[in-house]
Formats: structure tokens, sequence, C-alpha cells
């Protein structure tokens, strides 16, 4: 049930809530760990004059949410959607491809939650370079698939039968593609 002015504090349960309207200002965690001041005008809330808190309904907390991810300089929801329809994907496919739930992909694009500072750099790097799709997908096959790493400790080897037992391992392990070489 939503508080209205007059209400008592649900916090402090003593003061009465007053509506306040007019510039309403945050401090948040910036990047590298700075704080940002945030102000964002014309917001409608409650404020208890006895234990000083600020009570948020859902419009407000979504108003500063916008000017928090503008203040931190993020991508915005409808960015971060057109992101997605230029790769031709769906959001099932993108949040797979970025290797995150698809509830918290989705919560990005509807924007009742945003990125954080580490994605908003991803997204940017596929806006500017779509091929690292390929990239992506080739990460997320490798870390899908069977191939384990060898086992074998190396050591001195008494017998040519034990050597040619682990030979004829690694060499199956090539065959079936558990190493990739990389060039420079």
């Amino acid at each position: 049930m939503p508080r209205k002015k007059n209400d008592a504090c649900p916090l402090c349960g003593v003061g009465k809530l007053e509506e306040m309207t007019g510039d309403f200002t945050t401090k948040v965690d910036g990047p590298e760990g700075r704080a940002i001041t945030i102000t964002v005008p014309g917001l409608n809330w409650l404020h208890c004059p006895s234990c000083k808190e600020d009570l948020l309904d859902e419009r407000a907390t979504a108003t500063i949410s916008t000017y928090h991810r503008a203040g931190l300089k993020l991508l915005t929801a409808d960015d971060i959607r057109a992101i997605r329809q230029k790769l031709g994907k769906t959001q099932a496919q993108m949040s797979a491809l970025l290797g995150i739930g698809e509830k918290t992909y989705c919560r990005w694009e509807s924007g009742s939650h945003f990125q954080s500072e580490a994605f908003d750099r991803y997204l940017r790097a596929l806006q500017a370079s779509p091929s690292l799709v390929g990239v992506l997908n080739d990460i997320r096959r490798q870390k899908q698939s069977d191939c384990s790493p060898p086992t074998v400790r190396f050591r001195y080897i008494e017998s040519v039968a034990a050597y040619e037992s682990t030979s004829e391992r690694f060499t199956q392990l090539l065959e079936i593609g558990c190493f990739q070489l990389q060039s420079t």
C-alpha cells in the first residue's frame, strides 16, 4: 500500500511523512571507487523530519536510476536493445553470448537494473566491433566442450610402454580438438 503525506514514518514510527518536490541529491559509487553526486530535478518523494529518511515510490526510484546510469555514463536500456538488434540476437542468445543469466540481461533492456562498468565496456566493445561475436562464441564453445586437460605428470620414464601410452592419449586429445594452437 503506498504511503502518503501525514502517514506515520514506517521506519521510526514517530515522524509524520511530508511530501517533497524538488531537486533530489544522492551520492553513488562511481568508477574506480570515486563517489559521484547525482541530482535529479523535479522529483516527488516523502520525507520523515524525525529520522531524516526519504521514502521513494517506484516512479521516483526509476527516475533516480535513469540519472544514476547517466551519471556513470553507462549505455541506456535503449542502447543495449539496439546493440542486440544490430547483432540479430534474441535476449536469450545475447545473455548466452555474454555469459550472464537471461533475467539479468532482460532487466538491463527493461531499465529496471543497469549493468556494471565492466559489462558496459563489454557491450561497447561489441557495438564497436561486431566481429567479437565470433570470439565470444568460440570462448563459450571451448568452455562447454568435453575436453579436459591431461592429468599426467611428467617424470622420469622407466619404461617405453608408459611413454607410448601417454603419447597415445596426448595424440587422441589433439585429434578431438582439446588443444588449440594460437599464432602470434
